[in-house]
């Protein structure tokens, strides 16, 4: 496991929210166990959770990868399809998960902020808002296309990954993630989709290592 994300070429989001009564079970799970374990996995380079205070779902976590094959990986899948008893516990709490695996197009190494606002985009604007980041270069943000073909999760069931862009707006406060997400939405002049998680603000839990 890599102590920095400077070989991230890929990046993977999960969030869900969780059944209310089993939220301190959860916390303890996802941040002392299930995020650990995941990061044994060669390739994954490091991880962040957030939590937002208002909306659906409740709780994201962003996964720097080395590259996409690694959410193929053998070390990877056996997490996935062959999960321990605690975490075959836990799944059935689970509620509303969304899966978002990414080639990055831009912006692959960009530190993970206090705070995020992920903007998903139709995939039919993804060139434009790939040329404009390529010409602004934020420093704060990294926006990646989806890769369907990089592997499901058993708890997404039959549901398949859409095609579509992916923007991470990284921001130290929660007035000034709202902000940069705002003006970047009207600069790029793209699709923004209404779609579980596009527009949140979530703020910083833990961030590993």
């Amino acid at each position: 496991m890599s102590s920095t994300a400077s070989a991230s070429s890929a990046f993977l989001v999960f969030a869900n929210d969780v059944v209310s009564e089993q939220r301190e079970a959860y916390e303890s799970w996802h941040g002392g166990h299930h995020v650990p374990q995941r990061l044994t996995v060669p390739g994954i380079l490091r991880a962040t959770r957030y939590r937002t205070s208002g909306g659906s779902p409740e709780y994201l976590t962003v996964y720097d990868l080395a590259d996409i094959a690694v959410l193929a990986s053998p070390d990877y899948r056996r997490l996935a399809e062959q999960p321990d008893a605690v975490t075959q516990a836990m799944r059935p709490h689970l509620r509303t998960p969304l899966r978002l695996a990414c080639r990055a197009l831009v912006g692959a190494d960009c530190p993970h902020g206090g705070f995020l606002v992920m903007l998903r985009i139709a995939d039919a604007s993804a060139a434009r808002a790939a040329e404009w980041f390529a010409a602004e270069k934020p420093a704060t943000i990294r926006l990646g296309r989806t890769a369907p073909e990089a592997g499901g999760h058993p708890i997404m069931g039959r549901g398949g990954m859409l095609e579509e862009a992916v923007a991470l707006v990284f921001a130290a406060t929660f007035e000034a993630a709202r902000t940069v997400a705002a003006s970047t939405r009207g600069a790029m002049q793209v699709e923004i989709l209404p779609a579980p998680g596009s527009g949140l603000v979530y703020e910083r839990i833990e961030s590993f290592p």
